[in-house]
This record gives structure tokens, sequence and C-alpha cells, in this order.
């Protein structure tokens, strides 16, 4: 009579640890951080484009220097909580505003001046060029700010999170 005492009490355990195991997998899947890629026009906070990214990725921000006509390569990759770093900056010559000095990370390959930037944001202002084309790559998906949105408008580049533990 003990022994059934016991086995029935190691039988409820048991069933009540598998369900609090259940129970805590599921509300970490609840809890888990989603991250976006966002453009937003900030002259009306609209959303022009959310896309499901990850930490880790890499995205491409690619336009004409209006001033010289110098094609600049930007290389930006998410980090955590809304974050993401201007890893590299590339073009094939020097132009007016872009990175030349002494103190900075520089590398030159046949092509291409290479600057390590890593520099940290929570937003990439920009506003639509009137003369030249920028885009915005991920993976295989690309966006030609001028179709998203009016040619002088400000927008903004961000990574939304949505889930997670801050999420209220």
């Amino acid at each position: 009579m003990f022994s059934r005492i016991i086995r029935g009490t190691f039988m409820v355990s048991l069933i009540i640890f598998f369900i609090i195991t259940i129970l805590y997998f599921i509300n970490k899947e609840n809890n888990q951080t989603q991250y976006y890629l966002e453009i937003i026009n900030r002259k009306n906070d609209s959303v022009l484009v959310k896309i499901e990214v990850a930490v880790g990725d890499k995205f491409y921000l690619e336009y004409i220097n209006s001033k010289d006509l110098n094609p600049v390569y930007d290389t930006f990759e998410i980090r955590e909580d809304g974050i993401f770093c201007l890893l590299t900056e590339e073009y094939p010559w020097y132009g007016a505003g872009q990175e030349c000095h002494a103190s900075k990370d520089i590398k030159y390959s046949d092509k291409l001046v290479i600057v390590n930037v890593n520099r940290e944001m929570k937003i990439l202002p920009l506003r639509v060029a009137f003369t030249v084309e920028q885009k915005i790559k991920y993976k295989e998906r690309e966006f030609i700010l001028s179709s998203l949105t009016d040619r002088g408008d400000p927008i903004g580049i961000i990574i939304a999170t949505e889930g997670g533990m801050n999420d209220k």
C-alpha cells in the first residue's frame, strides 16, 4: 500500500514536471524578440517597408554621390535591441563628404576604397534624393527609395522590435 502511494505521488510529480516544462517552452517562444527592418516616412510617420530580419543579418544602402557621381556601397549589420551598425562604406575614389583621414581604418582593394566605420545607430535619417537612385537591399529584395515615397521626403531606416521580455 505504501509503495502504491509513493508510485502515485511520483506519477503526479512527473505529470506536473512535464506540464511546467511545456509551459516554460511555450512562454519562452512567446517572449522571443522579433526584429523588423523598417523604412519610415518621417513626414507622416507611415511605414513604407517592414520586413522580418534577424540579429547578425546584413542589409545594404547603395547610392550615387550626387556631387561627384561616385557610387557608394554601405554595409549594415543588425544588432540586438533595435541597434544596427554601419560596418563599411565602399567607393571607387574619394568624393565630397566621404571618409578620408589618417586615423580612419581604410583599406584599398583593386577597385574600391573600403572604410571600416563600425558606427552603431538606432535610426539612419535620409532624404529621398531628387537626382540619383538610392536602394536598400536585404537578401534578394531591393527597395528603390523614390518608388516608395516622393523625392525630397525625409525617411528613416530603423530596426523595430516586437515581443520579448521588454515588449508591453
